[in-house]
């Protein structure tokens, strides 16, 4: 019998390994007694933690970085770096667990409008908030050395009663009346005129207990039939809570309880701020980030966690804070894209060795086919270009690869890679789009999301054109390559294009590679379409080898695709006024935004300017009974268990796999099973009895079954 490569020790550290870099939860990142592991796991993307170093200054930053880029794990570091500063002390806030939290309480609000129970949902959030963060800051205290060292047991004592108390004042008292006084002054900037407070056309008082809450009456005339917040409803609401919750007064006796035993700074870190809807992130800003932020005391310090492209600053002045992105080709300063490479597979490199170490007490390439034909530089290249140095998506390749290779004792190949890379693709990213039929959204942000389909669709099609259509060139870039082994993978737009790729980028459908001038002086970004995507159009990844003429192979005018983006452009997006139906091209654009989107060809009047989507057919998507459309977590929640149905999933490993809170899956998967698309049993999962959730014969039909 030949001997096995990997024991069942080794095999069960592997997949601990592995599970480290794919789970999204930050929680993650402990032992199987709960011990904290982030001092022994964390690599910061830059040499010298220069990242840590920037997150632990003294200002208020933003980490910004597309999902599984790291930004949870930094905070966690951060967090013990502060466990260790006697003057100083942090507070966690995911903000997306606390605003599912907020959904999936039952809030009832009568025969109210939709506004109305904006408002509730929004108190209810900020209540959470302020809730967690003292619960925080009393844990974090607990665990400084500060207290038990330098405090008496009666000091130690008033101080958590203190924060005790201001908790319970939080979600008190049981009745609170609150007035809503819908402005009639209100400006186009959303300031509220104070000479007409008095004479609002619209008004509600809710009547707010701990377990419901109910409208004693309201004004039908609070914009009844808008699915959507206006902007000076936002800035009404805003005022209402901040009124209401006295969110000052509270900060102040935070500070003043923690400046009396010592602390001179909190710094709160609110992660996962850009996964809450835009209005939820308008309002949160409005009554929590910017006051405090701009509080002249500066005790509070925040570190934001966020999408590119998806960050409300609101009153917050850019120019005082600081941001750091995380996405490669913004965090390594460069000045050629081959240390650009190198850099990112550096980092890489250093992530797999702490994780290898510590997992397995060995190197990376013990997993790995390594020969003469296949060195270990070629596997850290690979594996850069699948994941584009996203641990998360690393985690996930790594994870199908340990499915058809490790469990059964063979090595990981670079073409397992590869199939990895593609199983990703077709489980995780496609699912994006299709799931768009089934979505229970709004029909603009169906559209959207078709839309976007249409032009990755575009993008490839031209890939696997130019791939035939190079193989007959003759000219000095292409003449040396092998007929079938010309990569197409790459292209580049105008910087200033940049804006339509924004949604395929966040959800990886391609990845910004670099930016730099064309050959003719022009500012470009150069894109990467994903590996397993051209996986599975036959498309060859990268740039070839060996000649220095390759180096700039990426910027040959074969791969200028803005005819390809201007093309679509004109079939699929158009701009019209609100408020006369004047339209307007992309190409005017850059105008519009310049003058503050003025309908300059009619009304004359600004901010009515809004973008709409063209089709040749009035509704492009295929007829779904619209009993079976469903929101978008409960999808998610579906697609997971059809992922994995060998697997005993219970509400709270599908939240660590969606990012979301095991309450919200709760919630949400009872309503499925109402709908008998989920099946619940109880089950004893590692000696604790949990319930598991399994998806029906029905659901699987109708939702994944092509």
């Amino acid at each position: 019998m030949a001997q096995e490569l990997f024991s069942k020790k080794m095999l069960k550290n592997i997949q601990s390994l592995i599970n480290s870099l794919r789970l999204a939860q930050r929680a993650e990142l402990t032992d199987e007694s709960g011990r904290n592991l982030i001092s022994e796991l964390y690599v910061d993307p830059l040499p010298n933690n220069a990242v840590l170093n920037q997150i632990t200054h003294d200002d208020t930053v933003f980490l910004v970085g597309r999902k599984g880029t790291g930004k949870s794990t930094i905070f966690a570091m951060a967090q013990d770096y502060f466990r260790h500063e006697k003057k100083q002390i942090s507070a966690y806030i995911d903000v997306k667990t606390l605003y599912g939290k907020s959904i999936a309480q039952d809030i009832n609000v009568g025969d109210s409008n939709a506004n109305v129970q904006k408002l509730l949902l929004f108190q209810n959030f900020i209540t959470i908030v302020l809730t967690e963060l003292l619960k925080e800051l009393e844990k974090n205290l607990d665990s400084k050395n500060l207290i038990n060292k330098i405090l008496s047991r009666k000091k130690n004592e008033s101080v958590r009663a203190h924060l005790s108390n201001l908790r319970k004042l939080i979600n008190e008292p049981d009745y609170v009346d609150v007035s809503l006084k819908l402005d009639t002054g209100i400006t186009s900037k959303g300031s509220i005129n104070s000479a007409k407070k008095e004479t609002s056309n619209s008004e509600f008082n809710a009547e707010i207990t701990n377990k419901s809450i109910k409208i004693a009456s309201a004004n039908k005339n609070i914009s009844e039939d808008s699915e959507s917040l206006t902007e000076e409803n936002i800035k009404t609401f805003s005022g209402v809570l901040l009124r209401h919750f006295s969110i000052k007064e509270y900060m102040e006796k935070i500070s003043a309880i923690l400046i009396e035993i010592g602390i001179s700074k909190a710094h709160i870190f609110l992660d996962d701020f850009s996964e809450i809807d835009y209005e939820a992130q308008q309002i949160f800003v409005n009554t929590i980030l910017a006051p405090l932020n701009n509080w002249s005391e500066k005790f509070f310090r925040f570190k934001v966690g966020a999408y590119p492209k998806r960050i409300f600053y609101g009153e917050i002045e850019k120019g005082k804070v600081s941001e750091i992105n995380l996405d490669y080709y913004d965090l390594f300063k460069v000045k050629g894209l081959p240390e650009l490479e190198v850099k990112a597979i550096d980092f890489l490199e250093r992530l797999l060795d702490r994780r290898f170490d510590y997992f397995l007490q060995n190197k990376p390439e013990m997993l790995f086919q390594v020969d003469l034909q296949n060195s270990w530089e070629s596997y850290k290249k690979i594996l850069f270009q699948s994941s584009m140095n996203i641990p998360r998506v690393l985690g996930n390749i790594l994870h199908y690869c340990y499915q058809s290779a490790i469990i059964y004792q063979k090595k990981i190949t670079k073409s397992l890679i590869e199939d990895a890379a593609q199983k990703y693709y077709h489980n995780q990213i496609e699912y994006y789009f299709g799931k768009t039929n089934y979505l229970a959204e709004a029909f603009e942000e169906l559209l959207d999301r078709y839309s976007q389909q249409q032009l990755i669709d575009n993008v490839v099609a031209k890939a696997k054109e130019l791939k035939s259509k190079l193989a007959s060139d003759a000219t000095d870039l292409f003449i040396d390559l092998p007929r079938s082994g010309i990569p197409t993978s790459h292209f580049y737009i105008k910087k200033e294009y940049e804006r339509f790729f924004y949604s395929l980028e966040l959800n990886y459908f391609i990845s910004k590679y670099y930016e730099q001038a064309d050959r003719d002086g022009v500012m470009i970004s150069i894109y990467a379409i994903n590996y397993g995507l051209c996986k599975a159009n036959n498309i060859l990844f990268g740039r070839p080898d060996g000649d220095t003429k390759y180096r700039k192979y990426f910027i040959s005018r074969h791969f200028d695709y803005n005819s390809v983006l201007e093309d679509y452009l004109l079939g699929h997006i158009e701009y019209e006024c609100e408020i006369c139906g004047c339209k307007y091209t992309y190409k005017e654009y850059d105008t519009l935004e310049k003058i503050d989107m003025l309908c300059y060809k009619g009304c004359k009047e600004k901010g009515k300017i809004v973008e709409r989507k063209l089709f040749d057919k009035l509704n492009p998507f295929n007829p779904i009974e619209r009993k079976n459309l469903l929101p978008e977590i409960e999808l998610d929640i579906l697609h997971t268990l059809s992922q994995n149905i060998d697997s005993n999933l219970y509400a709270t490993v599908i939240a660590q796999e969606l990012d979301c809170s095991y309450q919200l899956v709760g919630q949400r998967a009872t309503k499925l099973q109402e709908k008998k698309l989920l099946d619940k049993e109880d089950k004893i999962v590692d000696g604790t009895s949990r319930k598991i959730y399994k998806i029906t014969l029905k659901a699987d039909s109708i939702y994944f079954k092509k």
